[in-house]
């Protein structure tokens, strides 16, 4: 329980470091972090990697920046970072424990997040000239789309027209494409309820990144161990990605939140 309260702080710190304007007279809109961070969101600090490599690829460049820093984020701690300092992976966390059943999904379902990098992320962006992932990312909708718009509204309702500019302008702009992300914003909402962190095993292009990683990262969790014989037992009962088996401990589904812990050897 105590490493279940240690991780809801580090997830608080990283909602308040990546989305709190306390550093606003810095510029950091240049350096990826190591989260789905949406570059629009108004309190936004740093850049979403994702977002940065479609950007590259829709120019027609090669994103070594974004993948240098993907890389060295990778290495140094594979997917910790999605369980202990991804705001959207909190929010997850945070609706799961509304209830307390929840639905196993299919192994094989894990891979749809490769699926997204190579086909939204990758593939798309140059050919159709926009961040394809970025225009359905529930992330982004949740904090940058919904609050610009409910600023807008606010602003043209409540407050004279001569106060501010331009919102009207954006309120113009919303068609069928705001409430179809709205829509999978609420519908990754919903799922989260029943089922662990839905998004982060099946959808984020992110994650996918960073499990090529996991298992050659220097935070590496559990400890290795010399032959099949000593292997440990593990408790899982808590894995916020159901992971089911000691043996993907530490896989690419593995967000090495470190809530597993090894059982106490049986006397024989």
């Amino acid at each position: 329980m105590l490493g279940n309260i240690k991780r809801i702080w580090w997830q608080i710190t990283g909602v308040l470091l990546f989305n709190f304007p306390f550093l606003e007279r810095l510029t950091f809109a240049w350096l990826p972090v190591p989260v789905l961070n949406c570059y629009s969101c108004p309190l936004a600090q740093g850049s979403c990697p994702i977002g940065t490599i479609q950007h590259f690829f829709v120019i027609g460049a090669i994103p070594l920046f974004a993948v240098g820093f993907v890389s060295i984020f990778g290495i140094i701690a594979g997917r910790f970072y999605c369980s202990h300092l991804c705001p959207f992976g909190f929010l997850q966390d945070l609706l799961g424990r509304i209830s307390g059943r929840k639905v196993r999904i299919p192994r094989f379902l894990d891979y749809g997040k490769y699926v997204v990098l190579i086909l939204f992320v990758i593939i798309l962006p140059p050919i159709i000239k926009e961040p394809f992932f970025c225009t359905l990312c529930p992330a982004g909708s949740l904090e940058a789309g919904i609050p610009i718009v409910t600023k807008a509204w606010y602003e043209s309702r409540f407050i004279e027209a001569g106060m501010f500019s331009g919102m009207g302008g954006i309120l113009d702009m919303i068609g069928w494409w705001f409430w179809f992300k709205t829509g999978i914003l609420a519908l990754v909402i919903t799922v989260a309820v029943v089922i662990k962190r839905p998004f982060c095993r099946m959808a984020c292009p992110l994650g996918a990144l960073f499990g090529l990683f996991n298992r050659i990262s220097l935070f590496i969790h559990p400890p290795k161990v010399k032959s099949a014989i000593e292997k440990p037992r593990y408790s899982l009962k808590t894995c916020p990605v159901h992971i089911t088996h000691p043996g993907k401990v530490d896989s690419s589904s593995c967000i090495k939140c470190k809530e597993c812990y090894p059982l106490p050897k049986k006397n024989t």
